[in-house]
């Protein structure tokens, strides 16, 4: 007969000390207790909740505290957790030392079946935790884990910092939606903390695997540059940590700087030799440092076998376009078009251009055109067509384009009429119908804006420019609900660009959605923080929040 395995709802430990920071402990420890059995086949532990908000705006902004209920109080936790058992605790810091009093409840029975007090020697709260863990299985009565025993770091000082950095963490993710600034600055000092304790303990990689958390997580908050100066600092004392210096390659690449980018990702790939994915990656920066030579070299290594093989024999090819080198483009590029990259057909027809092999190009681009099977693909085969058909309608093209986006251009209508001559060679160009929703959403006709906008959008599936201009017309033009989805995509896929964040929070403004709106104009404003545009939609949700009696 097999026995249940037990289940255990976790009570986060109360506190009796001098300070805050026997809290903290108290709390944390609980949460400890919590992770590190979580993959334990024999036991499950579940995380009682416990918040409590402020009772007046004097008070601290959020609440989370620990508890030491009595039996009967901890079997409703318990069942209300579907669980076996609880499991309470008090940490408690006097003239008498430091301890830990415990006890373990049965829900059926309702009834304590196991208490203990551990006393916590000078020096020695990080061996707290599995000595807690220890006497947990052996009063469950179920085996212990390999590693039960071990201590998450090798010294009280960085296990400390470890606590007060997973209590930042949960004070930033309560404070977000009521108070961002407090909410940052809790963010601030997980980071700080969690480098303390890596310092104090380089070889603990619980710490490091927290950091690592918050740094994939500033991708969305916007403070990419903090988590790459808490990386560097944990890399100044673990030099050999293949994975902080892949994710500062990350953050670098994603702030633009690319120079150091590709120095973090060298030494992760010299630490342990990166995915294919990830090698492409790093040619793509080398390229945009105008550095062909050392993205070749490492295309080069990139197999047949290889997802990314076609990928990379395209970019191969066009590298090899750009030294001049045209056969050499060819093979490669024919290689890529063999293994479905549909891109490198258009590149295969450049190089048949430069080559001056005109009549190759025109099947190639025909070929492109009437498939239609890869609508981006398409688009730059019939933008190549142009220039190889009427070079002249292309300069048009060209010059209409800049004057539509410039503040002033001379002629409307000389602008619109190029682009209606482009229009009449190929009615099929993304480009000529994007320009012409600019002029019209210059002259303040969204309708018509946003009709052209939608054409090109049409033609080439997923520009973000396009989704980007037609959410502003149909925004204009009162259409708030597909104008906030379109807005929010475009921004999606240019995260640091100010306006298009801007201009998405600004939709969710308009919407009624301040918390969207204030997250979206805090990462427009830390990206471009004299963008007057951002500013402007600052001062409006300021009002907004004024008179709703949210507090910004």
């Amino acid at each position: 007969m097999t026995t249940p395995r037990p289940v255990v709802a976790v009570v986060p430990f109360g506190a009796q000390g001098r300070d805050a920071e026997a809290g903290i402990i108290g709390r944390q420890v609980a949460r400890r207790l919590v992770e590190r059995f979580a993959d334990d086949p024999a036991l499950e532990l579940r995380p009682v909740f416990l918040v409590a908000m402020p009772e007046t705006k004097r008070d601290a902004g959020y609440l989370i505290f620990g508890s030491t209920p009595d039996p009967d109080l901890a079997v409703r936790y318990g069942e209300s957790l579907g669980t076996t058992h609880a499991l309470t605790g008090l940490y408690r810091e006097d003239e008498r030392g430091q301890a830990f009093l415990v006890t373990l409840v049965d829900v059926a029975a309702r009834r304590a079946v196991a208490s203990r007090e551990f006393a916590v020697a000078e020096g020695e709260l990080h061996r707290a935790e599995p000595a807690l863990a220890a006497w947990l299985v052996g009063a469950l009565g179920v085996p212990a884990q390999a590693g039960l025993d071990e201590p998450e770091t090798a010294n009280e000082t960085a296990y400390r910092a470890l606590l007060g950095g997973l209590e930042e963490e949960v004070n930033a993710t309560l404070l977000r939606a009521g108070d961002p600034a407090a909410a940052d600055a809790a963010r601030v000092l997980a980071f700080q903390l969690y480098v303390a304790a890596v310092r104090a303990d380089p070889a603990s990689l619980r710490a490091e695997d927290r950091l690592l958390v918050l740094a994939a997580e500033s991708v969305e908050r916007g403070d990419e540059e903090r988590a790459a100066r808490a990386l560097e600092e944990v890399i100044e004392t673990k030099p050999m940590s293949w994975r902080s210096h892949y994710m500062l390659a990350e953050l670098l690449r994603q702030i633009g700087e690319t120079t150091h980018a590709i120095v973090a990702l060298e030494h992760a790939h010299a630490l342990r030799p990166l995915r294919d994915v990830d090698v492409m990656m790093l040619a793509e920066l080398y390229v945009a440092e105008g550095a062909p030579g050392q993205a070749a070299a490492h295309l080069r290594r990139i197999t047949a076998g290889s997802e990314s093989f076609g990928r990379a024999q395209e970019l191969l090819g066009v590298l090899a376009l750009g030294k001049g080198d045209h056969e050499g483009a060819r093979s490669y590029l024919e290689r890529a078009a063999a293994n479905g990259r549909p891109s490198a057909e258009a590149h295969l027809a450049r190089a048949h251009i430069a080559a001056g092999r005109i009549d190759d190009a025109r099947h190639a681009l025909g070929a492109i055109i009437s498939s239609g099977t890869d609508a981006d693909t398409v688009g730059q085969a019939r933008r190549l067509r142009l220039g190889l058909e009427r070079p002249d309608l292309e300069t048009d093209l060209e010059r209409a384009g800049r004057a539509a986006l410039s503040t002033n251009p001379l002629s409307y209508d000389e602008v619109r009429a190029s682009f209606m001559r482009v229009l009449g060679f190929d009615p099929n160009l993304w480009e000529a119908h994007f320009g012409l929703g600019l002029v019209a959403r210059k002259q303040e006709d969204f309708p018509a804006a946003a009709s052209s906008f939608r054409r090109a959008l049409e033609l080439a599936p997923g520009q973000p420019d396009v989704l980007h201009e037609l959410g502003v017309a149909l925004l204009a033009s009162g259409s708030q609900n597909e104008a906030l989805a379109l807005l929010d995509q475009a921004a999606s896929l240019r995260p640091r660009d100010a306006g298009y964040l801007a201009d998405s929070g600004f939709a969710h403004l308009r919407a009624g959605d301040l918390g969207a709106a204030r997250e979206r104009l805090r990462l427009a404003s830390a990206i471009n923080a004299d963008d007057p545009l951002t500013h402007a939609y600052l001062v409006e949700l300021e009002r907004a929040e004024a008179a709703t009696g949210k507090a910004n």
